[in-house]
């Protein structure tokens, strides 16, 4: 399952939801679009853009008590269902578990987790118990192939000055 956006809480009383998106699609919000919701398929029913994400009225959520159950909860597309990104973007899934290392070949582990932060993501990667936080921008990372499995980042990253 690929993560398109969480439930922040209610809005109104006919159940419709507050979302943050975590897609690049936003037509994924529109009515008559399929998600998941807690493993089961909901259809918006309407959708309006807000300043902090969206509001979606979801069939099957009909009050502001079902709807605040949600919150937190993740809505969901099937993998096969995913777009193509971009060049110089990659989906969250597709970067944890590749081999980070540095320029000039130092090995910093496996890339663990993605961290959505406001100005940019941050990547971990661990190795021997050493955390590494490499910010993804574009002077940090060097290269990332998906084909060979790793992430090439600035040396500089390694630097205490």
């Amino acid at each position: 399952m690929i993560r398109v956006g969480q439930v922040t809480g209610a809005f109104g009383l006919a159940g419709a939801v507050k979302v943050t998106p975590l897609t690049d699609f936003e037509d994924r919000f529109a009515p008559g679009s399929q998600l998941l919701l807690a493993g089961a398929t909901r259809r918006v029913e309407w959708s309006r853009r807000r300043p902090a994400g969206f509001v979606v009225k979801l069939s099957e959520l009909d009050n502001r008590t079902v709807a605040e159950m949600y919150r937190g909860q993740y809505l969901e597309v099937q993998e096969g269902d995913i777009r193509p990104l971009p060049a110089g973007r990659w989906y969250h899934h597709q970067l944890v578990g590749l081999a980070v290392a540095t320029e000039g070949g130092e090995d910093l582990g496996v890339l663990s987790a993605v961290l959505e932060r406001p100005a940019n993501d941050v990547w971990v990667a661990h190795r021997d118990g050493v955390e590494y936080l490499i910010p993804a921008t574009h002077n940090a990372v060097v290269d990332v192939d998906l084909e060979a499995g790793r992430v090439i980042v600035a040396d500089w990253l390694l630097r205490a000055d």
